[in-house]
């Protein structure tokens, strides 16, 4: 036989492993321990790693889920706000606006009723004129009158009654003035 490292040549002439060296033994129970403990760390540690590193990882996702889903809902939120203080400026806008609209109607009405006023005021005048017209015109027409039968009772010195001087001459006056 013929010992060439670890291997031992058999009589067929086949080179065959000395599972009776140290070296082979060693190296045939560290094959065993290895798969054993390859075994025991697949079935004892892995598997927990594995668990735990997939819980980790649902747990992140849930966490990753959950801030998107508060994302989408602060943003929704913030469209609403935005809608809502988009809704007030328009409805102080339209305040505003419907503020001036009263304004302007409130000085429309005040000038229509300082207008009404002035005319009413106008009127009053007017009829203030011509009622001190018309009394200024009856004085004078009497006055004339009055004049007009001295006159006439000097001129034609005869004693006429002063009331009939006054109708003679008020009709005189009245038929000028219609003629006129």
């Amino acid at each position: 036989m013929f010992q060439a490292s670890n291997f031992v040549i058999a009589a067929g002439g086949g080179l065959l492993p000395d599972f009776m060296t140290p070296q082979a033994q060693v190296f045939l129970w560290t094959l065993i321990v290895f798969v054993v403990l390859l075994g025991l760390l697949w079935k004892m540690a892995w598997g927990p790693i594995m668990h735990a590193l997939e819980e980790r990882e649902h747990n992140i996702q849930k966490r990753i889920d959950d801030a998107e889903k508060k994302f989408k809902e602060a943003e929704a939120r913030m469209a609403d706000y935005e809608k809502r203080i988009a809704g007030a400026k328009d409805e102080a806008a339209a305040i505003i606006a419907e503020g001036k609209r009263d304004v302007e109607k409130v000085k429309e009405d005040i000038l229509k009723q300082a207008g009404e006023e002035s005319g009413k005021q106008l009127d009053r005048a007017k009829r203030d004129i011509e009622l001190a017209r018309h009394a200024a015109v009856a004085e004078l027409r009497d006055k004339m009158v009055q004049l007009t039968a001295e006159l006439t009772t000097r001129v034609i010195e005869r004693e006429i009654n002063a009331e009939d001087h006054k109708r003679f001459i008020s009709d005189s006056v009245d038929r000028l003035e219609k003629v006129s």
